[in-house]
């Protein structure tokens, strides 16, 4: 990292998933109309399913919007995220380095997450955790409106410093 370290950096997540449902939901609302025109049986069904794909998107956006609001921690002990909260406030002495996760299927462009393990063995309880965790790798789903390598750089310079300060101090 080119800037010195802080000692606390707080990141929220975008609202660009929000802003998406939305336009879906706009979608939505514009097919209704063009098909209110026309006076069939057909298209009465396509209505019908019309308007219960719209409330459902709106319902998503509307909870979404309103309760989920991701954030992520991080200090000089270790990190904490509305992701992982049943886990709690997790120290950098727990986890190993921070990787960035890629994912796809076939030919269609894939998701990029921040993935990490849990080292201390008393965390390793799969039962206990709220994020996303696949064969022992957890992974940050959310980007808090970062690059998936620039969250990964100050992730890993978080645990390098605080992994140097304990062996200093020992």
């Amino acid at each position: 990292m080119d800037e010195p370290l802080k000692d606390e950096m707080h990141f929220e997540a975008s609202n660009r998933q929000y802003i998406v449902l939305g336009a879906v939901s706009a979608l939505l609302v514009v097919l209704l109309t063009a098909v209110r025109e026309v006076d069939d049986v057909a298209t009465y069904d396509v209505n019908v399913w019309l308007t219960v794909f719209f409330a459902i998107v709106t319902l998503i956006a509307a909870s979404a919007a309103l309760f989920k609001r991701s954030w992520l921690k991080l200090d000089r002990e270790g990190f904490s995220s509305s992701e992982f909260k049943a886990l709690g406030h997790i120290p950098w002495r727990d986890v190993s380095d921070f990787k960035l996760y890629r994912q796809r299927v076939g030919r269609v462009p894939g998701t990029h997450q921040v993935a990490f393990k849990l080292t201390a063995r008393d965390r390793q309880v799969a039962g206990r955790l709220s994020g996303l965790m696949t064969a022992g790798t957890i992974r940050i789903t959310e980007h808090y409106r970062l690059k998936g390598s620039r969250l990964v750089e100050i992730l890993n310079a978080f645990r390098d410093r605080a992994l140097s300060e304990k062996g200093a101090a020992s």
